[in-house]
């Protein structure tokens, strides 16, 4: 008869230590996160809904921001502390307002997730200035004044982590999409300055670029109904099928969820990602990919025609 049990025999299996470890790690997880007070924007659909139920299964208590009230009690309703606040960050006083009234109703703020975003899609010859006050208004102007707001309540407690949702879009130059990335860009220009000035202090300001997801929310367009795939193309280049090879909201979604647990000044959603983010400053490797994804866009453009 062997000294050990079936029981006690398992326990030093490849497989048992590998599940024990896992479910440590998950359980470390969950309290580092509970109960923090997570606030995100554009928390509707998309990769908002998705970072949004991800720290809602962490135990984080959630508030979710956006326009569509009833898209967010529907999210709400599938998280197990969350407060709603239905606001449109186009409007200067919304952004500070919903760091405001966070603060009054759980008395602190843990993390703000800058994710709300519009996206314009229109020739660049025929973007009108509206469009780009549109643009900059929620995808800039927004999340600086809920930075702003959210560094006063950090500094109270010692302690506070913002996350802009960035896009490499920018770097790359993506066609018909000037409003978006050049919003983008700008917002990128603000993080790391603040990075460089609010550094310390326990507060941290993070950089997250997602590349090209694909979400269930339609861009603004002024040249017709598109779909996100109309940039795409069948015989794209081997360099252009990395860049934009598609992600998941919930794939975004669990990254946030790892950079919330350890802060990072940037990270990609992706491999894919960073060469194309490497590429963006080759110029004549830029300029082919970004090239082949305008003449893709004319061509589908005309064949609706």
């Amino acid at each position: 008869m062997g000294l050990f049990t079936v029981e006690q025999k398992l326990k030093w299996t490849p497989e048992y230590f590998f599940f024990t470890a896992k479910t440590r790690r998950r359980k470390g997880r969950k309290l580092k996160l509970k109960d923090k007070v997570v606030l995100v924007t554009g928390a509707s659909g998309g990769i908002g809904e998705a970072i949004a139920q991800a720290f809602g299964r962490e135990g984080a208590k959630v508030v979710l921001v956006s326009r569509r009230k009833e898209k967010l009690e529907a999210v709400a309703s599938r998280i197990k502390e969350a407060h709603v606040i239905e606001a449109d960050l186009a409007g200067a006083a919304a952004a500070s307002g919903m760091i405001d009234e966070t603060v009054k109703r759980y008395g602190r703020l843990d993390i703000l997730i800058n994710n709300a975003a519009c996206i314009i899609v229109a020739p660049a010859e025929e973007v009108q200035p509206d469009d780009l006050l549109k643009a900059f208004r929620t995808n800039l102007i927004a999340p600086v004044l809920a930075a702003q707001a959210a560094l006063k309540q950090f500094r109270i407690q010692g302690n506070g982590h913002i996350i802009n949702i960035g896009s490499p879009g920018f770097m790359m130059g993506i066609p018909f999409y000037s409003p978006y990335v050049c919003s983008k860009a700008a917002l990128s220009a603000w993080t790391r300055t603040i990075q460089a000035e609010w550094a310390g202090n326990g507060i941290h300001i993070s950089e997250y670029f997602p590349g090209y997801i694909k979400t269930d929310s339609p861009p603004e367009s002024r040249i017709g109904e598109v779909n996100q795939d109309f940039l795409m193309s069948e015989k794209q280049n081997f360099l252009t099928k990395i860049f934009a090879k598609p992600g998941t909201a919930e794939s975004v979604a669990k990254d946030i969820v790892r950079l919330a647990l350890k802060p990072r000044l940037l990270a990609h959603s992706g491999a894919g990602v960073k060469i194309g983010s490497f590429i963006s400053n080759l110029p004549s490797f830029r300029l082919s990919i970004a090239r082949q994804m305008a003449e893709t866009a004319r061509r589908k453009m005309r064949m609706e025609d």
